[in-house]
C-alpha cells in the first residue's frame, strides 16, 4: 500500500447518483494469467477474499447508482482497482494484479535515476519521507511499471477507469498516452514518499502507434486510491517520443487527453431475442488506438462512461474473441445517461450453450438456498468461470459460449441450508440446450465453516476450502521464515471465510489473531479485533483441522461479536 499524498482532489461534477445495492462477480489474475487467491476485495464497507481460482462475489454491496469502486489488495502486489457503472444484474469484473518487483535499489541523500529498458525513467533528488512524514535515510527499493496503451490487458491492469476530475472540478473521460506506477519501499519494508517540498522527474514513453497523434503538451493525472478517481496535477511536455513531467508524490501517473463525459447503457441479445451475458462490448473514439470495454451482465446489459459529443465505434466480441457486431453510436450530450436501443448480434449458434436444471434436497424438495458452479473443461481463460445462485424453487440457468464443439462441462451444486453437495459432475453437451433435470444434492459436505455476527442468523460457508500450513518470509525478518496457517473458502458464490494465522506450530493451541480475518460483509484486521482462535485438532495432510473463533471486532458500523466453527481438510 502506498502513502496517500494526493495534493489536488477537487470535488467532482460527476453524477454519482443515489446510494443503492448491486451484485458483483469477478476474477483476479496476475500478469501471467494465474489466479490470485487470498486477495482482499473491498466494495464500500463489504470485504471478501478471492478463492483458489481468484474468484469473488458480492451480493447487495452498497455503491452509487452510477459509480462502483472495487479495490483489491494482496501483499507482494501493486494495489488494484476497478471503477464501473453498475447494472441491475450480476456485474462482471476482470482485474489483473501487478507484482511489486524491485527495479532498482537507490540511496537517500543522493540524486539517482531508475530506468526501464523501454525508456521509462524516474529521476530522484534523494529526499524521502516515511508514512509519518519523517525524513528517511537509507536504501530505497524502487519498483517501476509502465503501462502502454498498446498493452492487450490495458483495461484489466490500469486502476479505476478512465473517469477523472480536472483542475476545475469538471468530470472528464480520458484517453491515455502512457501510464506509470512507482512504489518506494524502505529497508525495513516501510512505505516511502518523496519528501515535502521536493519533486521527481518522470519520463513516460509514447507508444509508436500514438506518436503522430500525441500532443506536444498533455495533462498529468494522479490516481487517488481512496476515491477511485484520476485528478489533474500539472502537465508533461513531449521530448522526442516520450512525455517528461515533474511530480511531487507517487501513485499511478497518467499522461492523458481529456474529454467531456456521458454515460451509455445497452442490452445485447441474439436474433431470437434472448439476452446474452458475458459478452465483451468495446468503444473507441475515431483517433483512438485502443478500445475500452465492459462485460454484459446476466441480463445482457452493460453500462459505461464514454466521451460526450462524439460519434464512437462500438463492437461486440464473441467468446472466441472475434468481432460479431460493429456500429456507430452517439453523440451523447455532456453529463447525460443514455440507454441506446438493444443490439442484436448473431454469434454462431454452435457456440451458444444453455445449461439448466433444478436442485433437489435429499427429501426431494426444492433447494431454496444454494448455488451452482460451471466451467468448461477446455477453457483456458479464467475470466470465463461461471457461477449462479438457484431461484426460490431450486432452478438455475447458464447461458454461455464456448469455442470447442461438443464441449465438456463440470458443475457442482450446493444446498446451503442442509450442508449438502452434488460433488463435481462432468457431462458432455451433446446439444446446444442441455436440461440436466432434477439433481439431488445429497452428499454431506465434508468441509464447512459456520459463523454468527451479533444476533444475526448463522451463516454457513460450504467447501471446498484451501487449508495450508507452510513457511513464509516476512518483511521484518525476510531471512527468518515463520509458520503460517491459511484457510480460504473456494466457493464462487454465497458466503466467504478467510483466515491467516502466523506462528502456528501445528498442534492444538489458542491464539489471539495477529494477521487477518475475512468474512462476508465484514472487514476484520488485528488493529480492530479482539478475537481468539482455538485450534481443537490439527490433522496431517488429507485429514481435518477443527477450530473455533470467539471475540469482538470494530468497523465503521460499530462493535460486533463474532463466533465461528470450522471443519476443513488440510491440503498442505
Amino acid at each position: 500500500m502506498e502513502i496517500s499524498d494526493n495534493s489536488s482532489n477537487p470535488q467532482s461534477s460527476y453524477n454519482f447518483g443515489n446510494a443503492t445495492q448491486k451484485n458483483f462477480q469477478g476474477v483476479v489474475l496476475d500478469t501471467n494469467g494465474t489466479p490470485v487467491s487470498g486477495a482482499i476485495v473491498t466494495i464500500g464497507t463489504s470485504t471478501v477474499t478471492t478463492n483458489l481460482k481468484g474468484l469473488f462475489v458480492f451480493k447487495n454491496a452498497s455503491v452509487k447508482e452510477n459509480f462502483a469502486h472495487v479495490k483489491v489488495t494482496k501483499a507482494g502486489y501493486v494495489n488494484a482497482s476497478r471503477v464501473l457503472v453498475p447494472t441491475n444484474g450480476m456485474n462482471k469484473v476482470n482485474i489483473m494484479m501487478i507484482p511489486a518487483t524491485t527495479t532498482s535499489t537507490i540511496s537517500s541523500g543522493s540524486a539517482s535515476t531508475v530506468s526501464l529498458p523501454n525508456g521509462t525513467k524516474v529521476k530522484f533528488d534523494g529526499s524521502f519521507k516515511d508514512a509519518g512524514g519523517n525524513a528517511y535515510s537509507g536504501s530505497v527499493s524502487v519498483a517501476l511499471f509502465n503501462l502502454a496503451s498498446s498493452n492487450p490487458y490495458l483495461n484489466e491492469l490500469m486502476p479505476g477507469s478512465f473517469l477523472a476530475t480536472n483542475s476545475g472540478g469538471n468530470a472528464r473521460v480520458m484517453e491515455t498516452f502512457g501510464m506509470l506506477h512507482v512504489q518506494l519501499t524502505g529497508s525495513s519494508g516501510q512505505n516511502l514518499q518523496i519528501a515535502n517540498g521536493h519533486t521527481a522527474e518522470i519520463t513516460v514513453p509514447v507508444d509508436a502507434s500514438q506518436n503522430s497523434s500525441s500532443p506536444n503538451t498533455i495533462p498529468l493525472w494522479s490516481y487517488n486510491e481512496e476515491t477511485g478517481m484520476w485528478n489533474e496535477e500539472g502537465a508533461a511536455t513531449k521530448v522526442g517520443n516520450a512525455y517528461v513531467g515533474t511530480v511531487s508524490h507517487f501513485s499511478w501517473w497518467n499522461c492523458d487527453a481529456q474529454f467531456e463525459q456521458a454515460t451509455m447503457k445497452v442490452t445485447v441479445k441474439n436474433a431470437a431475442g434472448v439476452v446474452l451475458p458475458n459478452m465483451k462490448v468495446t468503444l473507441k473514439r475515431a483517433s483512438q488506438t485502443y478500445e475500452s470495454y465492459g462485460i454484459t451482465d446476466n441480463a445482457g446489459m452493460v453500462s459505461g462512461i464514454v466521451p460526450a459529443n462524439e460519434v464512437l465505434t462500438l463492437k461486440v466480441y464473441g467468446i472466441c474473441d472475434n468481432v460479431i457486431y460493429t456500429s456507430s453510436v452517439g453523440p451523447f450530450a455532456t453529463g447525460s445517461i443514455t440507454a441506446i436501443p438493444d443490439i442484436t448480434v448473431n454469434p454462431p449458434a454452435s457456440t451458444n450453450y444453455i445449461i439448466q436444471g433444478n436442485l433437489k434436497t435429499c427429501a426431494n424438495t426444492d433447494v431454496t438456498d444454494g448455488y451452482v458452479t460451471l466451467r468448461n473443461v477446455g477453457a483456458a481463460n479464467y475470466f470465463n468461470y461461471l457461477s449462479a445462485p438457484v431461484s426460490s424453487t431450486g432452478n438455475f440457468n447458464f447461458n454461455t459460449y464456448v469455442c470447442n464443439s461438443t464441449p465438456q462441462f463440470i458443475y457442482e451444486g450446493f444446498d446451503v441450508t442442509n450442508l449438502q453437495t452434488t460433488g463435481e459432475i462432468t457431462f458432455t453437451a451433446a446439444a446446444n440446450t442441455v436440461n440436466l433435470g432434477n439433481i439431488t444434492v445429497c452428499n454431506s459436505v465434508s468441509e464447512f465453516i459456520s459463523y454468527k455476527i451479533d444476533s444475526q442468523p448463522v451463516t454457513y460457508v460450504l467447501g471446498p476450502f484451501n487449508a495450508k500450513w507452510y513457511s513464509v518470509s516476512t518483511p521484518v525478518n525476510p531471512n527468518i521464515p515463520i509458520k503460517q496457517l491459511r484457510i480460504d473458502s473456494q466457493n464462487t458464490v454465497g458466503a466467504y471465510f478467510s483466515m491467516t494465522q502466523n506462528n502456528m506450530m501445528g498442534v492444538p493451541a489458542s491464539f489471539t489473531t495477529d494477521y487477518f480475518f475475512g468474512i462476508s460483509n465484514a472487514d476484520i484486521t488485528p488493529m480492530n479485533s479482539n478475537l481468539v482462535v482455538n485450534i481443537i485438532s490439527f490433522g496431517a495432510v488429507g485429514d481435518y483441522i477443527d477450530f473455533t473463533v470467539n471475540g469482538t471486532y470494530t468497523n465503521t458500523s460499530g462493535s460486533h461479536t463474532l463466533t465461528a466453527t470450522g471443519h476443513v481438510k488440510r491440503d498442505l
